[in-house]
């Protein structure tokens, strides 16, 4: 068909704007609607989307313009003001988060160690858009909890990067583990050197030449050929599109042109945010909940505690109060949107089966689903845990 893809982008944000329209009289947040909207879409679910790898390549898509915003909005001088929170805490609750799944999924499963530590890597990550919105919504980002779960995220953001280079490696397809390693560390250096000039010398010199014209239409289109052009420069370099695509974002905002990019792409923020949630609702077969139902609610508990666990964890090693870990803890015990960027990857590099991929996929919107209603509710967590466990005593 002649406008196929047109009539395709059509029929997702019609049928995104109908149900979004529906969720908003029922209360519901609006990142639910867009994973309803994909499961309604779904090839599993009806015959418009025939083609599963073409609903594949707009969520990469969805991927590549996240991950863009995501690198547009860095800020390495507020990253400074929480640079305890993003270093200590950020990291503690990965390294936590990654050893508790993967230690108890092979004690209890048996599968591989690469197969314990992938499942890690998933759990590792948690759900900034949803997160970060509903503390907005709340006027709770600027709490302690809140800042200590700013820096989590932001630390998280981060980690997506290496984990999706790491998984490769973990499935054996490097060949030998030091020389992939080796290779790994080449190519993270070339990629860096190569930014570093692009920072310093290349882009500012490039906007600035733009910028003589006065034209806003003109600085758009050359910031989205920067970004295609840095994300096609990782993927011949073996790293991914999505990494070029946070890199451009970084680049440009280390210039100082990074405000009129923020305007020119912050109100496409939520469209490039929508099409990443309806493309991984897309992804999944409702008929999971079905026949696996049972699975489903045992990793939806097992997903729920050991991020919870992890979470106060982090917070209590950097010696702050229990209130503050347990409204940490239950915000984040979740698994976010970059956790089904790695899903995909491992069902590439099979460590992950077809199967338990969508078990995975049902278990992340369920908890998604719950975490608005979670994090509005977290600093209630701890006061009725110490009542419950003062009246026990």
């Amino acid at each position: 068909m002649q406008h196929h893809i047109l009539i395709n982008i059509c029929a997702i944000f019609g049928v995104a704007t109908a149900v979004i329209i529906i969720c908003r009289f029922l209360k519901i947040r609006y990142i639910i609607g867009y994973l309803i909207t994909g499961v309604l879409l779904s090839p599993n679910t009806s015959d418009f989307f025939a083609n599963m790898e073409e609903v594949e390549v707009y969520a990469e898509i969805g991927i590549i313009l996240l991950l863009f915003t995501i690198g547009l909005e860095f800020s390495f001088t507020n990253l400074k003001k929480i640079q305890k929170y993003v270093l200590g805490g950020g990291s503690a609750q990965v390294f936590f988060t990654i050893i508790i799944t993967a230690g108890l999924i092979w004690l209890v499963m048996r599968p591989s160690w690469e197969e314990s530590v992938f499942w890690g890597f998933l759990y590792a990550l948690s759900s900034t858009a949803i997160v970060i919105k509903t503390l907005q919504d709340s006027n709770k980002i600027a709490t302690p909890h809140g800042k200590f779960i700013l820096a989590v995220l932001l630390f998280q953001d981060i980690m997506i990067v290496p984990l999706m280079l790491f998984t490769p490696i973990i499935a054996g397809e490097g060949g030998d583990l030091w020389v992939a390693l080796g290779l790994l560390f080449g190519k993270l250096v070339l990629m860096g050197g190569i930014a570093y000039v692009l920072t310093k010398f290349v882009i500012p010199y490039f906007l600035k030449t733009v910028m003589k014209i006065h034209s806003q239409e003109v600085f758009l289109i050359a910031t989205v050929f920067i970004v295609t052009a840095i994300a096609l420069l990782t993927e011949q370099l073996g790293l991914s599109l999505a990494l070029g695509a946070f890199i451009a974002g970084l680049i440009i905002a280390e210039t100082d042109y990074n405000h009129m990019a923020i305007s020119c792409f912050l109100p496409f923020r939520y469209v490039f945010m929508s099409f990443f949630f309806i493309s991984m609702g897309m992804l999944l077969n409702y008929e999971i909940f079905m026949t696996d139902l049972g699975w489903i609610v045992f990793w939806i508990l097992f997903a729920f505690a050991v991020k919870a666990l992890a979470g106060i964890l982090a917070v209590k090693a950097l010696g702050l109060e229990w209130k503050t870990a347990f409204a940490v803890g239950f915000s984040i015990a979740q698994i976010g949107e970059f956790s089904f960027v790695l899903a995909q990857s491992g069902l590439k590099y099979e460590l992950i089966s077809a199967n338990n991929y969508q078990i995975f996929l049902a278990v992340s919107i369920v908890l998604m689903s719950l975490t608005p209603f979670i994090v509005s509710n977290a600093e209630r967590i701890y006061p009725m845990f110490k009542k419950l466990t003062t009246r026990n005593g």
